[in-house]
């Protein structure tokens, strides 16, 4: 599906489809983590963050909080980004 467009039409993309996932808590943690590094994401990430869309959004969230392992294959330096930051919102959170 994304062979042969450039990365940053992917990009682009990614940031529509991230922010329409299916989900409220999937749109605003993974729409906003593609959201603020932009154009910065590097090539590989935005290639493990495409992967990730294609997954059941109830598994992403419940990958990203940790209720349930994360398979292998979505096991990534994208997935750690992701984690994270739902570990930096929940201190934030919490400390308010």
């Amino acid at each position: 599906m994304t062979q042969g467009l450039d990365i940053e039409t992917r990009r682009r993309r990614l940031r529509y489809r991230s922010a329409r996932t299916g989900t409220k808590e999937t749109d605003l943690l993974v729409g906003d983590v593609i959201a603020s590094l932009g154009d910065a994401l590097p090539p590989e990430e935005v290639a493990q963050a495409e992967r990730l869309l294609a997954a059941n959004d109830v598994d992403i969230t419940n990958w990203i909080s940790g209720r349930t392992p994360v398979p292998a294959e979505h096991d990534t330096p994208f997935m750690a980004r992701l984690r994270r930051e739902a570990r930096s919102r929940r201190r934030r959170h919490h400390e308010r």
